[in-house]
């Protein structure tokens, strides 16, 4: 058996040139999880990443803590990157009718005002997981879904028996093996996935080939602190 503290990355930079990327918030979040993991004394035996600069970064800011004579290197596994946003995006406006050009574009008038991005991304979301966005070299969410289940697998059985592993990953990630260790439906682990907040723990227990939910979307490490501004869920 081994036990997996899947982690969401802290908050990427919505709005910069760059999304993939902390914020100076996210940043802070992933300090203050890594001291509160120092402080409650949990041990990790391996530490895995996916391949994202935010999800790196939230692992490096972690075990910057944790570590306090210099961290290992988490190991990057590209089974735990998130879907393909910018993809799926394109992929909507592509099936309304603007060609790829036209719907880099689209894109770029949504970044203007988030709450609009928003608003399309979730129904381009939606229509991905039902199944009706398969653009040109677009994963499925069905691909996604056994992607990321066969990475968790994988740390699971190489992780060996009574380890505790560290996963950094993102939300779509986490919504597929919470489905995957509850057997939820489609449309609620859709909703799901815009509830999991940013550098959240939710734990997993990985036993032959199975998974078994333990805790789910955790900010422990936030509440604590008492200033609700820490919480965040994009």
């Amino acid at each position: 058996m081994s036990v997996l503290y899947v982690i969401r990355h802290g908050q990427a930079s919505f709005g910069n040139e760059k999304y993939d990327q902390l914020s100076e918030l996210g940043k802070i979040q992933s300090r203050f999880l890594g001291c509160f993991l120092r402080q409650c004394k949990i041990e990790f035996d391996l530490f895995f990443s996916g391949p994202k600069e935010r999800q790196i970064q939230t692992a490096l800011a972690v075990m910057g803590q944790i570590f306090t004579d210099g961290a290992p290197e988490p190991i990057v596994l590209n089974e735990l990157s998130e879907y393909d946003a910018a993809g799926i995006i394109k992929s909507y406006f592509e099936v309304g009718g603007h060609s790829g050009d036209q719907a880099v574009e689209k894109i770029k008038e949504t970044l203007k005002d988030p709450n609009y991005f928003f608003e399309i991304f979730k129904r381009a979301v939606r229509m991905w997981f039902s199944g009706d966005l398969c653009g040109k070299g677009l994963e499925s969410r069905s691909e996604f879904r056994a992607r990321v289940v066969q990475g968790l697998s994988r740390i699971g059985d190489e992780g060996g028996k009574n380890t505790r592993i560290a996963v950094f990953t993102s939300g779509g990630a986490i919504a597929a093996i919470m489905q995957e260790s509850t057997g939820i439906l489609d449309e609620m682990a859709f909703d799901l996935a815009w509830d999991i907040r940013n550098a959240s723990i939710s734990v997993f227990e990985h036993r032959h080939g199975r998974f078994k939910l333990m805790s789910f979307n955790s900010v422990a490490h936030f509440e604590v602190e008492g200033d609700p501004r820490l919480v965040t869920y994009r």
